[in-house]
């Protein structure tokens, strides 16, 4: 034990040669601090956002149960409920047409009937107003489209054929984020307004919903089931209800399902945020460890010279390991302070997310984490340079020379220190993650990229060295020889900044990429505005109606509902108790749209077999053969010739699959898992769907307008609005990921302050041996500018090179698309690092020049 712990002398004189050089060291661990800080933050954000769920989980649902279907209850479910008792709201939840006084917009519709929510409640302005829309026979409409129509309360609106006054701007609604508007924007209204309306019976897809609180007759009820009305008991009923009705699809949501679900949610979000927040602490640590590195070469001397007076290797190693445990701990500790301030503004950030006021405190589990692993993670790095000590040799006192320690430790030392260093890495982050097998793959991903990006660093500097300079004034040439000083740190720098450019510029470029998908979509010869659940009897006229507005109709498509009644001769009811199935219970279950047509079209390609474009019809001993989506047939886990019978309207389907498409569903036209050949689905009950492309906004509102108000049930999707409100989500999206993303660059800015600090003395000397040789103020003041400006381009050129790398990738093997990155943005971008990097710089050289030739004298003796 003696030997491992710090004596005396080690400890007194650790303090004494620190405390000389505090400012120098706490700069050393800023890289620590911006790591810790972002993982104190996320990991405290994660505790918050479960505490409040726990805390408010029955507001989150309303309700004690949900019981929801996507279609009328039948007689049975519908007496399971009553008998159940209680306290009951019911409400029908669909998509439609609705005219804001002289504009109509795609919009989610609630209907309900009763006290919902039993629990939390409904936030409008005015308050009354969500009390008293039932007995008002008014609406209530979401505060966002109200705000951009212009839209008072007291207007009216026209759901179906029903005009109802506004009485109130929904703010919020148990359950639901802001983003949730984002679809479309809510309106709730008493569910007498649409009962018996033809909103509910033309092809609309429906949701129909029941919440139940419970009270003394459900506590009677669940004794003569045998059970407790405890958080047990219910989950008990739920899946007893699921049980009893397995083939109705129905879905029962308890308060105990809706907390594993926001947990599931949160948990996705925070280890994505925390493995950003892990990278932000691996580059400071391996900034301090750089750092620590030059510190220890520096006082090469002071460690031979206490080795002459008689001090043991083990001595010397704890008076700079003393110190070294300082900065981590000291990192750690500020760290998780800075950490505590930014967790109070991360709901800001996030606040369109999350469905409920964020409840915080201070974790004490999420700090004690964030500092041990800060302090684990720094001290881990900084071993090997630690180790390098006992190589020190006496002899240094009298003889100036390059020495450098860690070349000296021996090689299976560093092998067995470096794996050492990577199962701890993996072991933190697993905890972090939960999931030994992701942190192994991350780990091993992160290394990758360190490596890349420190050999690409090393290339860059290897061909600026090896140009021939010698037209360029002295001061460049000086200041791109600094770079490959002794004790310089040009690739530790340009690999921590580079490592920042890259996430960045990654994650902007595939950002790019989803707005240009969707921008290569949406040229003059595709759809602007889309009208479905038209019947049959209506085509003419919603057509004649578009024409006559100047539109322009690129496809009309016939949609018909169905339901998958058997696979290969197995029913679904036996495929879902089946514990070996390979298919989802969700491919399963689906209510299928389905159209039909001889030819394929342009986002439609054969993978496998043969399309059939016309079938004989159906009837005994007819199998009509099908075309799936490759992502449909392995989620039901068939391949070509299987067979597969369908439901159509209670007319059984006997169908083969003939062959496997792949759908490129990003093109805003109606594409469709299923595709049936012509002949066979010409006689069922279907509606229609019509693409148009229409010149202008004003033509688009107009047509929209003049259907709706002839067809209530028409729905119509303007693609313009869609895209708005796709690139508003992405901009949320986006600015949440930057700020996280942002602590990455932060700690590469630090490592820079602090390794530009750490070689101050050296810089002091060179700075005034050109002075005493005759350098004046200006030309020492260039020579810095052009190094630093040298490090901030090649630790972009680096971060760009593989971020582009990357996105090419992205582009090509999953966006499908042709790499057209948005350089100007990155260019600007590269700008301000490089500002960055030189205000750093010329700030820790400011006290440079004022340093006297005679302080070199002495130094040199």
């Amino acid at each position: 034990m003696n030997r491992i712990l710090p004596d005396i002398f080690s400890t007194k004189t650790a303090w004494r040669d620190a405390r000389s050089q505090l400012h120098s060291l706490v700069l050393y661990c800023g890289g620590i601090v911006a790591g810790v800080a972002a993982l104190v933050a996320i990991l405290s954000f994660r505790s918050d956002v479960l505490l409040t769920v726990d805390d408010q989980a029955k507001e989150l649902l309303g309700a004690d149960i949900e019981i929801s279907k996507n279609e009328p209850y039948n007689p049975e479910l519908i007496a399971l409920i009553d008998s159940i008792g209680g306290e009951q709201a019911r409400s029908i939840a669909f998509s439609s047409m609705v005219l804001y006084t002289d504009e109509t917009r795609l919009s989610q519709i609630r209907a309900i009937d009763g006290g919902f929510p039993f629990y939390g409640e409904i936030k409008t302005v005015p308050e009354e107003a969500a009390r008293q829309y039932q007995s008002d026979r008014s609406a209530l409409v979401d505060r966002p489209v109200m705000n951009q129509l212009g839209l008072q309360v007291g207007d009216s609106i026209r759901v179906g054929s029903e005009w109802l006054r506004i009485s109130g701007e929904i703010l919020e609604v148990p359950g639901e984020s802001a983003a949730f508007s984002l679809i479309g924007p809510r309106v709730i209204v008493p569910l007498e307004v649409v009962e018996g309306t033809n909103l509910l019976d033309r092809g609309s897809r429906v949701q129909y919903q029941t919440w139940i609180r419970f009270d003394e007759t459900s506590a009677a009820w669940a004794r003569d089931q045998g059970l407790m009305l405890d958080e047990a008991g219910i989950e008990a009923i739920a899946d007893r209800i699921r049980g009893i009705f397995a083939d109705l699809r129905i879905d029962v949501a308890t308060v105990a399902s809706r907390k594993a679900e926001f947990a599931q949610v949160v948990d996705l979000m925070t280890r994505f945020l925390g493995m950003v927040g892990f990278i932000a602490l691996m580059l400071g640590a391996l900034g301090v460890a750089s750092a620590v590195y030059v510190y220890i070469k520096r006082k090469s001397a002071v460690v031979a010279t206490l080795r002459c007076l008689g001090a043991s290797s083990r001595q010397t190693v704890h008076i700079f390991g003393l110190q070294v445990a300082g900065l981590g701990l000291a990192g750690a500790v500020i760290g998780s302070l800075f950490g505590l301030l930014v967790q109070r503004f991360l709901p800001v950030l996030f606040a369109d997310f999350l469905p409920f006021e964020l409840i915080q405190q201070i974790s004490v589990p999420a700090l004690l984490l964030g500092f041990l692993t800060g302090v684990a993670i720094s001290f881990a790095l900084a071993l090997l340079p630690l180790m390098s000590i006992n190589n020190i040799p006496p002899l240094l006192t009298i003889r100036a020379m390059d020495f450098s320690p860690l070349a000296h430790v021996q090689k299976r030392v560093k092998i067995a220190v470096g794996a050492g260093i990577i199962i701890l890495l993996t072991l933190i982050l697993a905890l972090l993650l939960e999931n030994i097998a992701v942190a192994a793959i991350f780990i091993a991903a992160l290394i990758a990229s360190i490596l890349i990006l420190l050999a690409t660093s090393m290339l860059l500097i290897r061909l600026a060295r090896a140009l021939r300079l010698t037209t360029f004034s002295y001061i460049w040439r000086q200041g791109i020889a600094n770079m490959f000083r002794p004790n310089n740190q040009t690739a530790i720098l340009v690999t921590t900044l580079g490592m920042g450019m890259l996430l960045i510029g990654t994650m902007y470029l595939s950002q790019e990429m989803i707005l240009q998908r969707i921008d290569l979509q949406t040229g003059d010869h595709q759809p602007n505005l889309v009208f479905y659940d038209i019947q049959p009897d209506q085509f003419d006229q919603v057509r004649e109606i578009s024409e006559q507005g100047g539109a322009r109709i690129i496809e009309s498509v016939p949609i018909v509902s169905m339901r998958l009644s058997h696979v290969n001769g197995r029913s679904i009811r036996e495929l879902r108790e089946d514990s070996a199935r390979v298919a989802s219970i969700r491919a399963l279950t689906w209510e299928y749209r389905v159209t039909y047509r001889e030819e394929l079209n342009d986002a439609e390609t054969i993978r496998e077999g043969e399309w059939v474009g016309r079938s004989e019809g159906i009837g005994s001993g007819v199998t009509v053969p099908v075309s799936l989506d490759y992502r449909l047939a392995d989620d039901l886990g068939v391949g070509l010739d299987d067979r597969l019978t369908f439901d159509v309207q209670g007319v059984p389907v006997e169908t083969r699959l003939a062959s496997i498409r792949e759908v490129d569903f990003q093109r805003p036209q109606p594409n469709f898992f299923l595709l049936f050949p012509a002949g066979v689905l010409e006689p069922a009950p279907q509606f229609f769907a019509m693409t148009l492309r229409v010149p202008d906004s004003e033509s688009t509102a107009r047509i929209q307008q003049e259907v709706v108000r002839a067809h209530p049930n028409v729905s119509a999707i303007d693609v313009g609005l869609v895209l708005e409100s796709v690139q508003a989500f992405l901009d949320k999206v986006a600015m949440a990921v930057q700020f996280m993303a942002f602590f990455s660059i932060l700690t590469g800015l630090i490592v820079l302050a602090s390794a530009i600090s750490i070689s101050r003395f050296q810089r002091i000397r060179e700075s005034v041996l050109l002075r005493t040789i005759g350098a004046s103020r200006r030309q020492i003041t260039g020579i810095q500018f052009v190094e630093y400006l040298w490090l901030g381009t090649l630790a972009c050129l680096t971060g760009l090179l593989l971020a582009f790398v990357a996105g090419w990738l992205l582009a090509w093997y999953f966006f499908d698309l042709v790499f057209v990155p948005n350089v100007a943005a990155l260019v600007l971008a590269s700008l301000v690092v490089i500002g960055l990097t030189l205000a750093v710089g010329l700030l820790n050289f400011r006290g440079v020049l004022r340093s006297k030739p005679l302080e070199v004298l002495r130094a040199e003796g």
